[in-house]
């Protein structure tokens, strides 16, 4: 139980000092350095620890996961927090997610859909779109660079990557299972990261050499050292630290109510946020908060 309670709180600090690093470094910049630490950190645990972890096939299936989910999804992410800043996008990412995964599941895998699972996705919406109702008092002193409805769509991207990046995983875990291997947490995520890292490096590139011109300004601006502790916390507060306590609590507790527990973070970000970012949120967009998580939670316990 410790590790599922941890897991949405890490999440909560990934978000908040990823968001400063998007906004000091720029989004695909930060979020590049943010993948590089993280991989060289997972990647030195599972060549100490898990050498034996790497296989053709389970790989080839954590790569594409991570291609979506940490490489098109983060991407998205970090341009979201630019915009939003990270209690709205952390709201849409994680309430959007699990509509995505099972949106793609329905066809991919062709799994029934029941009356609970739609009256959850109907919750879950409604509260989106409480939340995303910009008030003065929500955007007043928010930190951020872009547009608002460019943040909004960035979000639901990233979205789309966390949920179909977490089918894809299931299927890697499966192709596992049937080629005879365990595979941990701290591996999955360091296939994961390593793929999302590729990808970062690809969109700095087309930045660079082909939207040189177009990019803000940050893109440019020199690594300060009291942005240091922030790049390190979005490093470590989430792809280490935060999915090493998830896979921790999967081992000890039912998925749904792990998932349930996780779908909290929106909440636990909140006064995160507040202290941060000056990010103090409308009734309304509380309200919309709560009734979004509230299907997420229902949505993983009926589910």
């Amino acid at each position: 139980m410790l590790g599922a309670l941890l897991t949405p709180f890490f999440f909560a600090m990934s978000a908040v000092t990823g968001q400063r690093v998007a906004v000091r470094l720029g989004a695909v910049r930060g979020n590049l350095i943010r993948l590089g630490i993280a991989t060289a950190v997972l990647g030195l645990l599972v060549a100490f620890f898990w050498p034996g972890s790497l296989e053709g096939e389970t790989f080839t299936w954590f790569f594409v996961s991570g291609l979506i989910g940490f490489g098109i999804g983060d991407v998205a992410l970090f341009l979201a927090y630019e915009r939003l800043g990270s209690r709205l996008t952390i709201l849409l990412n994680l309430c959007l997610a699990p509509l995505f995964a099972m949106l793609l599941e329905w066809v991919w895998l062709d799994n029934g859909v029941s009356f609970r699972v739609i009256f959850c996705a109907a919750t879950i919406l409604t509260g989106v779109i409480l939340a995303i109702r910009p008030g003065a008092k929500s955007r007043k002193k928010i930190e951020r660079r872009g547009r608002y409805g460019v943040g909004v769509m960035m979000a639901v991207v990233a979205g789309f990557g966390q949920g179909a990046g977490a089918v894809i995983s299931r299927k890697a875990e499966a192709v596992a299972v049937g080629n005879e291997m365990i595979i941990n947490g701290i591996s999955a995520a360091f296939q994961r990261v390593f793929a999302g890292l590729v990808f970062a490096i690809l969109a700095m590139l087309f930045l660079r050499f082909i939207l040189r011109r177009s990019y803000p300004e940050p893109l440019k601006t020199a690594l300060e050292p009291r942005l240091v502790p922030w790049l390190l916390g979005a490093a470590l507060f989430g792809p280490v630290i935060g999915v090493s306590c998830f896979q921790w609590a999967l081992h000890s507790l039912e998925s749904g109510i792990v998932l349930a527990i996780t779908a909290m973070t929106p909440i636990i970000l909140m006064p995160l946020a507040a202290m941060t970012e000056g990010d103090h949120p409308s009734r309304l967009a509380i309200l919309g908060a709560v009734v979004a998580v509230t299907g997420v939670i229902l949505l993983n316990l009926w589910a």
